[in-house]
């Protein structure tokens, strides 16, 4: 397992870690936005290997890049999987069959399970959408110190209780998995072969005795840490947050990042309006077409 350090941020010299903490979580909003918006297999597909590439620029070491790239996998293959299964729009292309429907009691039920073609690049699309915001979530974990993050959302005049729930959310994430990765240990030293069969009873047994131990331990430390934000007087109202200034060439990419995310909302909805047969402009012919391929 990968422990705590894995999920902290870093300090180096790179270009991600150079640049302001502010760029990092508007840049992080704006692609959570256009994740909604795009509907592009072809665009999802771009803005997805553009946070590979700011991982590139990172310069993570090997194990982070394991720990992506494992991720990622599990996301894509499962929610691909799961897609391509339970899609229940029309037309539909069965391209493997699962179940058949005369299988005894669950084929009548279900009427058979399928792999539907059009589930496949539906699925494609979502997977793109979460790999997407998870690459660049961790992105700005892993080259983002969370105080620069709070210090971000205090700047911004966010109210101070938010602020903190927010980043402590951050840090909890890192212990979780510590704490999953000490009770599974502790579980190898007793002789606890979690993977010593494969059924749905055995899963369910994994899954009380690991997840319990690690629910158990969660709530242990947030109680002291609530504990210890009361005892400093948490709550108060704070006083103002010095940052250092914005670097101008950071506010110019963030205008024009916000420049065109207003561009694809505008021409969204203008494809909305001819889509629903309520409004059509003759002169925005080839926007269309420029819609169906890109957004």
């Amino acid at each position: 397992m990968y422990g705590r350090a894995m999920w902290e941020a870093t300090t180096k010299n790179t270009v991600m870690h150079r640049i302001d903490s502010r760029t990092k979580l508007v840049l992080l909003a704006f692609l959570s936005a256009g994740a909604i918006l795009i509907d592009s297999t072809i665009t999802l597909y771009l803005l997805f290997v553009a946070t590979l590439l700011g991982h590139l620029l990172a310069v993570h070491e090997i194990n982070r890049w394991r720990l992506l790239i494992l991720l990622i996998i599990f996301n894509i293959w499962g929610t691909m999987l799961s897609q391509s299964i339970f899609y229940n729009a029309v037309p539909k292309t069965p391209l493997f069959t699962i179940m058949p429907p005369d299988f005894p009691l669950l084929g009548r039920i279900t009427g058979g399970i399928y792999i539907y073609l059009e589930g496949l690049a539906y699925g494609a699309r979502q997977a793109l959408r979460s790999s997407m915001m998870l690459s660049v979530g961790l992105l700005v974990c892993w080259t983002t110190n969370t105080r620069d993050i709070l210090r971000s959302f205090l700047y911004w005049k966010m109210p101070y209780e938010l602020a903190f729930i927010n980043v402590t959310s951050l840090r909890f994430l890192p212990d979780i998995f510590y704490e999953a990765d000490a009770v599974m240990t502790a579980q190898r030293l007793r002789g606890y072969d979690p993977l010593k069969s494969i059924s749905i009873l055995r899963v369910i047994e994994v899954g009380r005795q690991t997840l319990l131990p690690v629910l158990a331990r969660s709530i242990r430390r947030a109680i002291t840490l609530a504990l210890s934000v009361e005892s400093r007087g948490f709550g108060r109202k704070q006083s103002s947050i010095y940052m250092e200034e914005w670097p101008l060439r950071e506010k110019i990419f963030v205008a024009c990042s916000l420049t065109v995310l207003l561009a694809v909302v505008a021409v969204k909805i203008i494809d909305w309006l001819s889509f629903n047969g309520l409004v059509y402009f003759t002169w925005f012919r080839g926007g269309y077409d420029m819609i169906r391929v890109w957004l």
